[in-house]
């Protein structure tokens, strides 16, 4: 039985019709020509949405703001072409969850929304890095914040800057020689403990320490 969440496609024919040959045994698939269309469902058990980035060319800001109004529940993951940097921060700083440049393969696409159904964005880590190096309106780290460190364990202290410089939770897993399930375990204690809500503030936490 499959338990994942529904997977809504908006896209053109010939990609829609790659990505359902490569997924169709994953996930429960619904596609749409146009925003238009998918704008009339209202499915609250959709979790992800992968849209053609076309989609987002002309208003990316006012197209990703009525998919997160309509879809509240769902992760939103672009699929293109080679994009620039500048493009996918954007996106990211947006509300999208990652990009995911098919010029090469649809191979890693499985990969990619497993990343994001765990929490994770998909971009290459060249922009992970900028992402977080182009961020202006950095939090302050609070003095409660700065006592957390202390808590953490030389473990979470691994995790936390294997995750600053844009590693998966995969890539972390191997790194550290250990299971994506402790992995997931530290990151929980290291929000929880630093009081914060997702890898990217982590990322940006961490990066303002080496500076």
């Amino acid at each position: 039985m499959n338990t994942k969440p529904a997977l809504y496609i908006v896209a053109g024919s010939a990609l829609t019709e790659s990505i359902q040959n490569q997924l169709k045994t994953d996930y429960s698939l619904k596609s749409f020509s146009s925003l238009t269309d998918c704008l009339t469902e209202n499915e609250a058990n959709v979790g992800l949405l992968l849209c053609e980035k076309e989609l987002f060319d002309n208003d990316a800001a006012g197209t990703i703001a009525r998919l997160k109004e309509n879809f509240s529940n769902a992760r939103i993951l672009v699929v293109g072409l080679s994009c620039d940097m500048a493009k996918q921060i954007s996106l990211l700083k947006l509300g999208a969850r990652g990009y995911f440049d098919y010029s090469k393969s649809l191979d890693t696409l499985l990969e990619s929304l497993e990343s994001i159904l765990n929490g994770e964005v998909w971009i290459d880590r060249y922009v992970i890095a900028g992402l977080v190096d182009e961020l202006a309106d950095v939090p302050e780290i609070s003095s409660q914040q700065q006592q957390a460190l202390e808590s953490l364990s030389p473990k979470e202290l691994e995790v936390a800057n294997l995750v600053s410089h844009g590693a998966t939770n995969k890539m972390i897993a191997k790194s550290m020689s250990i299971s994506e399930r402790t992995v997931k375990a530290h990151l929980t204690a290291i929000f929880s403990k630093m009081d914060l809500s997702d890898r990217l503030s982590l990322a940006i936490f961490f990066r303002d320490l080496r500076n």
